[in-house]
């Protein structure tokens, strides 16, 4: 698997800082006390490392827990406005204190498998239905498409294009036998070729500016359809 496949497809990741508390770190204690038989969610804490070993880097911003200076490879503290490196310092408290023993072990395996998930094409028919209402918000068929989340988009003409490559899906994804991956990439390499013009029929279209595919992605990730097959099927 590639690092943009698991990107693709880990990319709710993306909203560490709007999750719960027990997605990004569960201490020992609880981990003893509820058992992760009974917890589906792996803390962040537990995976943040194997995430190097794909090529993945991560930069976290953390002001209430010290247990990630156990894997941390470089720590950053700012102190009056100003960056100072305190990595040994960081490892040096971290060994006066018991160490988070599962996280550590956890440290040294492998990510895990990636479940690939294949769009249902006839999810994202939009009934001709479609009105992106500023760079951040797409009415698409009865569905209300939250993009504030994504930093990276910077005009609305980008949402224009994101708006038309997810109708663009209906077509790509027929028989809901492409994975998220292999859709994306496919529709990457039509915007190579043709052009972002690809996305209105070859019609030259002012209002449009090509965005990047894991914008595209984030899109497809945050739409719900109201189809009885969902919006995506995974591949088992």
């Amino acid at each position: 698997m590639s690092v943009f496949d698991m990107c693709i497809d880990i990319l709710p990741f993306h909203l560490l800082k709007l999750s719960a508390t027990n997605f990004m770190i569960r201490d020992d204690k609880m981990m003893q006390l509820v058992h992760q038989n009974k917890e589906p969610i792996t803390p962040f804490l537990y995976k943040v490392k194997t995430l190097a070993k794909q090529g993945i880097s991560v930069v976290l911003v953390v002001g209430s827990c010290g247990d990630f200076f156990d894997v941390a490879d470089t720590t950053i503290m700012m102190d009056c406005y100003s960056c100072h490196d305190v990595t040994g310092h960081a490892k040096q408290v971290a060994g006066m204190r018991p160490a988070n023993g599962g996280a550590l072990a956890a440290s040294k395996l492998g990510f895990g498998n990636v479940t690939p998930r294949c769009p249902v094409g006839a999810a994202f028919k939009p009934n001709g239905r479609v009105y992106v209402r500023s760079k951040s918000v797409v009415n698409y068929g009865d569905t209300e498409l939250d993009l504030s989340g994504l930093e990276q988009l910077v005009s609305k003409e980008q949402t224009n294009a994101i708006s038309l490559a997810l109708q663009r899906l209906t077509v790509l994804a027929p028989q809901n036998k492409m994975t998220i991956f292999q859709v994306l990439t496919q529709l990457d390499g039509l915007l190579e070729k043709d052009g972002i013009d690809i996305l209105s029929n070859g019609q030259f279209d002012g209002t449009l500016a090509r965005p990047r595919t894991f914008e595209i992605a984030a899109a497809l990730n945050r739409l719900r359809s109201s189809s009885k097959q969902g919006t995506f099927l995974q591949l088992t």
